[in-house]
């Protein structure tokens, strides 16, 4: 077995370890009545072992009543049939108040509080203070900056975002939030890229060429398509969006002018290593 699939199996069992400690704590918990607002990113959910579906949400804010309201954020995840999970993905949304029966480990072994849902018990209009939480969350909460201009809080993803020009194009510009949730850092980020931006488009599409022309050419080509030439290439990529990190890291996302059959083209790197990565998501 190759050092690379060693590493990742340590990681898969690592986390599986995490799982059952985690499932160790939450199961000597009492199963209590709680109210929360769920926060904007909603719910996610993936299928399990068999015919189990896990989902999982988070509570911006909330309470055991009638005790004090609770600002560090609530993790709560319930395993349960297709059908339950899909009951509940119907009922769960953003910025809504939920009550739920759950198990609660507010210092778990991950530093976060965690919960494990054991019944939900639909929405719930009565704790004003919680309803007051949910119009302030959705209120808009802006940056203007005097290089890049006007930048809107994406709460679902925990970044700003700003419409800027890159070398003659408008695209957005994506700042992740530093784990003081300000912008100094990723803001420093986009300025080095966007002063250097002619050298750093040279240096993404040649990147994204070395890296993913072969496999077009070998593996993703139409009936009938031709081969394609390196700038043939990158005159079907489009940027759509940068997305920046304050540890210098980034993301240039392009529209693939159908060179995947619809796929994005990501290139990923850093400020000091330059591009060191590229997909094909989606």
């Amino acid at each position: 077995m190759s050092s690379d699939a060693t590493d990742e199996t340590d990681v898969f069992a690592a986390a599986a370890a995490r799982k059952r400690a985690l499932a160790g704590e939450l199961a000597g918990r009492p199963v209590e009545d709680l109210i929360g607002l769920v926060d904007a990113r909603g719910k996610c959910g993936w299928p399990e072992e068999g015919d189990q579906w896990t989902l999982s949400f988070a509570l911006h804010c909330w309470r055991i009543p009638p005790g004090q309201l609770k600002t560090q954020p609530l993790s709560v995840t319930v395993t349960t049939s297709r059908a339950r999970y899909e009951s509940l993905w119907e009922q769960i949304h953003s910025y809504t108040v939920v009550r739920i029966r759950a198990r609660v480990v507010e210092d778990s072994m991950s530093g976060t509080a965690q919960g494990k849902l054991t019944e939900f018990l639909g929405l719930d209009t009565s704790d004003s203070e919680l309803y007051r939480a949910a119009v302030d969350l959705q209120k808009p909460v802006v940056h203007q900056d005097h290089q890049f201009g006007h930048f809107t809080l994406d709460r679902r993803v925990n970044w700003y975002t700003a419409e800027t020009e890159w070398n003659g194009t408008i695209v957005a510009l994506n700042l992740s939030l530093d784990d003081s949730d300000k912008l100094d850092a990723a803001l420093q980020v986009a300025r080095s890229l966007w002063k250097y931006q002619k050298q750093w488009a040279t240096r993404i599409e040649d990147y994204a060429v070395q890296e993913l022309l072969p496999l077009k050419n070998e593996s993703w080509l139409d009936e009938d398509e031709v081969e394609l030439t390196a700038d043939q290439f990158k005159g079907r990529m489009t940027l759509e969006s940068v997305t920046v990190d304050p540890d210098g890291s980034f993301d240039f996302w392009h529209n693939d002018g159908d060179l995947f059959w619809g796929h994005s083209i990501q290139i990923s790197g850093s400020l000091s290593e330059g591009p060191t990565r590229a997909d094909i998501p989606g």
